[in-house]
């Protein structure tokens, strides 16, 4: 069967087109994400073991009181601040990979969990949370750091 050209399905075509491309260029960025991006981040492991979460963050170099650590019902926030201890006054960096200043993180989590029963542990640089699974919770709290 042969069609006629009307440029206009063509133009309609490319429009929906670059309307997708854009729509999933832009999915990626939230105001989560911007946060993350202007403070920095860090790794972050999640573990679902059925009857709990457990989040494990890497902080190397953080000391455990400049640590904030809040969890909702269903996301938990890390937020840290790294500050650098030594001025180096005499000589040129070769190399510096070491980042310092504020970095947060803020991970959704599928399942609902208790912020009263959760609880974390902060040894050689790694943050545990474990986060007990639970019905929704009305607000949420700080975890203090043992």
């Amino acid at each position: 069967m042969i069609r006629r050209w009307h440029p206009l399905n063509d133009l309609a075509r490319l429009e929906r087109k670059m309307d997708s491309f854009f729509n999933e260029l832009w999915r990626g960025f939230s105001p989560r994400a911007f946060a993350e991006a202007q403070f920095g981040s860090f790794p972050v492991d999640v573990l679902d073991q059925g009857d709990e979460i457990i989040v494990r963050a890497e902080l190397p170099g953080v000391e455990k009181d400049k640590i904030d650590l809040r969890c909702t019902e269903d996301s938990i926030s890390i937020a840290t601040e790294k500050s650098e201890q030594k001025q180096i006054k005499d000589g040129t960096w070769v190399v510096q990979e070491s980042s310092f200043g504020k970095m947060v993180r803020t991970i959704s989590l599928d399942s609902q969990i208790d912020p009263d029963r959760a609880y974390a542990s902060f040894e050689n640089g790694v943050l545990t949370v474990t986060l007990p699974k639970t019905g929704p919770s009305k607000r949420g709290r700080s975890i203090q750091i043992n």
